[in-house]
């Protein structure tokens, strides 16, 4: 409702205050909206003279902590919240990097929900209250009622393993858990929100708290706030966009095939950050799924129910269904369905099984081991489609209405046959311009630029992972911040790969990259990578760090480990200290928020 329809209600807030009260709500979540829209309704009820004041019993409050990398952790959290908020209980959701470590001692109800990753570490954002109740200096917790929820990719060697230290741990603390672990796959929707219903469902058995129904209490909704019906685009209600660029960055003889993507975007719409991510929803190929029907020998236009939803086998696989990411599980499905010896010995071979599931696709495995089932049986193997999700390469400050995306195609072979990317094949090969395509912000918070302009960065990234670089030296372009910006590239072939060259050499000239380290490693006798790259400029990176720099670090997993390891040794060498007191030098640098790591 705009001002002048509120002013000429004679509503009784004036338009300054309306205004303020419209900038305070902004950013806050739907659960924060709930939350102060009922605190208001309390004050104004004890305000109120027509109404004599009661005195109210104490009312303990349920701490939700979320510790979520890629946003899901924090949207069951919130989903979570506000169910509680519903049934009148006192809670307050809460990230973990906005946490107190040290406020655990005074907590009498709290529910974790923490993601997984890399190989079984915290997410960035969960790191300092892991460490916390991980160290010797935690405190004892005996007065603390618990329950633990995680989220991860049981494909991965340490599933779930954050959740399952901090499980473990507050039990070590004196803690009492009131529910069970519960540890959710990929596919977490479902198991997550039973265990949210158990949650609630236990908390009103235990009596942990009146319900606010029973203390009066009211929600009223503000000018110009709506609370849960006003969702913003996310993973369960993405946003519709369609494709204006793709245009090839490597060369042709380059072995990488990598596209700079340009998407359209509604500023009132889809609004991002430097560091987010974009998950794409994508379909698969067509002629993938034909050809899984027709080594199965089913039908495509057999019925199938999936998710209380009734559709074609063909359309299941196209949209709904995993197809290019073989998943342990399934594997393991296949194993008992054909009974062969050799999927036998492999899943009981739980290293082995990864990595055979990680380098094919579901056909090769119906290729190799053919075997007679039914459609519903197909249905129930196959994992559900998940998003992709890719670092965003722009700045909204720079390019309002546009998004940016820079994806490596995968093309690989098994047996001789050629096997293409599911969501890279759809976005590069199947996706025509100006072909809508639906997509969501994936936040993420822990990397973020530094709040103050003036601060140096070190940027480090190896192929893709230069990515949001790009968006973040547009926005401090934007911005006008003078801190200065180091980039540390590293590739296969300085002149195929060097991703955004005409880029970086433009912001060179105009001062706002100040240095600019490459490692090309297919160029010389000898391979040279990111991480010898900071060896050799160890000195220089060290004072750096002394002066204030924050660390970035993107790109694979393994390229993450070589750095870090290569961090602690230049820190060890240069800082003149022993290898605990390194590894100490760079913990402090998470806990400070100026190491901040986004590995794939």
């Amino acid at each position: 409702m705009a001002l002048s329809q509120l002013n000429a209600l004679a509503s009784p807030v004036d338009e300054p205050q309306l205004r303020a009260i419209q900038t305070a709500l902004k950013d806050m979540s739907p659960t924060q909206i709930a939350w102060v829209s009922g605190y208001l309704a309390g004050l104004s009820a004890v305000g109120s003279p027509a109404e004599p004041r009661l005195e109210k019993a104490p009312v303990e409050t349920i701490s939700i902590l979320f510790g979520s990398q890629t946003g899901n952790a924090k949207g069951v959290a919130e989903q979570l919240g506000e169910q509680a908020l519903a049934q009148g209980l006192e809670v307050r959701v809460t990230s973990m990097s906005d946490y107190n470590p040290r406020k655990l001692a005074k907590e009498r109800w709290v529910l974790i929900l923490v993601s997984t990753h890399g190989e079984g570490e915290p997410p960035e954002s969960a790191f300092a209250l892991h460490t916390f109740v991980q160290g010797q200096r935690a405190p004892r917790l005996e007065r603390l009622r618990y329950a633990v929820l995680g989220l991860g990719d049981s494909s991965y060697e340490h599933f779930c393993q954050t959740a399952v230290d901090f499980d473990r741990r507050l039990s070590e603390l004196g803690a009492q858990r009131f529910m069970p672990l519960q540890c959710c796959d990929i596919d977490y929707q479902t198991d997550a929100n039973a265990w949210s219903g158990s949650v609630l469902m236990q908390l009103a058995e235990l009596g942990c708290c009146e319900p606010t129904a029973k203390r009066t209490a009211n929600v009223v909704a503000l000018p110009g706030a709506k609370l849960t019906q006003a969702r913003p685009h996310g993973k369960e209600h993405p946003y519709r966009t369609s494709l204006l660029e793709n245009r090839r960055i490597t060369t042709e003889d380059a072995i990488a095939d990598v596209r700079h993507l340009v998407l359209a975007a509604d500023p009132q719409l889809l609004r991002y950050r430097p560091g987010d991510a974009l998950g794409v929803w994508f379909q698969n190929d067509p002629v993938l799924a034909d050809a899984v029907l027709a080594e199965a020998n089913l039908d495509g236009e057999t019925q199938v129910h999936l998710e209380g939803e009734e559709l074609g086998l063909r359309q299941a696989l196209i949209e709904r269904l995993e197809l290019t990411q073989l998943h342990p599980a399934t594997v393991s499905g296949w194993s008992e369905l054909t009974g062969t010896a050799e999927l036998k010995a492999l899943v009981s071979d739980p290293a082995r099984l990864r990595a055979f599931a990680g380098e094919r696709q579901f056909v090769d495995l119906l290729l190799a081991h053919p075997a007679q089932l039914d459609a519903p049986t197909l249905v129930g193997l196959l994992r559900p489609l998940q998003p992709r999700l890719y670092s965003i390469a722009s700045s909204q400050s720079e390019l309002e209405d546009e998004v940016h995306l820079t994806v490596s195609v995968l093309r690989y072979q098994i047996d001789g046959r050629d096997r293409l990317g599911g969501a890279s094949g759809f976005l590069t090969a199947r996706l025509g311009l100006d072909d809508p395509l639906e997509v969501y912000v994936a936040e993420n918070p822990s990397f973020r630029l530094p709040e103050d302009g003036d601060t140096p960065i070190i940027m480090i990234g190896a192929g893709t992972g230069v990515a949001p670089y790009r968006a973040f030296l547009q926005e401090r372009a934007a911005k006008g911040d003078r801190g200065a910006n180091w980039l540390v590239f590293g590739n296969r072939h300085f002149h195929r790969d060097f991703l955004y060259q005409l880029d970086w050499q433009a912001q060179r000239k105009a001062g706002l990259l100040q240095r600019v380290s490459l490692a090309f490693s297919r160029d010389g006798a000898d391979r040279i990578y990111v991480q010898q790259s900071l060896r050799e400029q160890g000195r220089e990176l060290f004072e750096w760090l002394e002066e204030g720099a924050h660390l970035y670090v993107c790109g694979g997993t393994a390229m993450g480990r070589a750095v870090h390891e290569a961090l602690l040794e230049v820190i060890g060498t240069q800082g003149d200290l022993g290898q605990d007191a390194a590894a100490e030098y760079v913990d402090n640098l998470r806990l400070a928020a100026r190491y901040h790591r986004d590995l794939y």
